[in-house]
């Protein structure tokens, strides 16, 4: 078990998260074996303890945050990757919750977008790099269509619209697509 500024970090098999009864950040481990076999099933294994019961819906909320091992030595972004972007797009088309869950604050909102949108990567000179997406109507229709098919677990759970609401609201806020000042 780790710690991050002094959450705890998990990394557990299905098994292992259906046991824990502590929140902490979830580290979902994808590795290129899974993605390049289109193999999704453990994923979703992983991922369907997340949402089988109220409970552990509000126990992770903005908790889980995922790596895809195996392409360091690749020099292309996750996103330029056709298999890790053809994996993500199977992914969510079976579990449309990523927005409920995704941790806040460390990019993961913007890299699930990235990897189910089209993008552009602008290199510098330095190493870093930007991305920036194509089409910001493409973006939003993604982000409705995850929303959309996500709602009924909200109904499913009687969640409260208001607590729904802030949730997609930090979304928003995280994809910069809040009012310009």
């Amino acid at each position: 078990m780790n710690a991050i500024n002094g959450i705890k970090v998990q990394i557990l098999d299905a098994d292992g998260l259906a046991k824990t009864t502590e929140p902490g950040l979830i580290l979902l481990d994808i590795t290129r074996q899974e993605v390049e076999a289109s193999r999704i099933s453990s994923v979703l294994e992983r991922l369907h303890v997340l949402t089988d019961s109220e409970e552990n819906m509000r126990r992770f909320k903005a908790s889980l945050m995922f790596q895809v091992r195996g392409y360091d030595s690749d020099s292309r972004e996750l996103c330029e990757i056709p298999e890790v972007r053809a994996f993500f797009l199977t992914l969510v088309r079976q579990w449309p919750h990523f927005l409920w869950f995704l941790h806040r604050g460390v990019g993961a909102i913007g890299l699930l977008m990235a990897l189910l949108c089209e993008v552009m990567i602008t290199r510098n000179p330095d190493g870093s790099y930007a991305t920036e997406f194509a089409s910001i109507a493409e973006m939003e229709r993604t982000l409705l269509d995850l929303i959309n098919r996500g709602a009924a677990l909200f109904v499913a759970f009687q969640l409260d619209p208001a607590e729904v609401d802030e949730m997609f609201g930090s979304v928003i806020t995280e994809l910069g697509l809040g009012e310009k000042q």
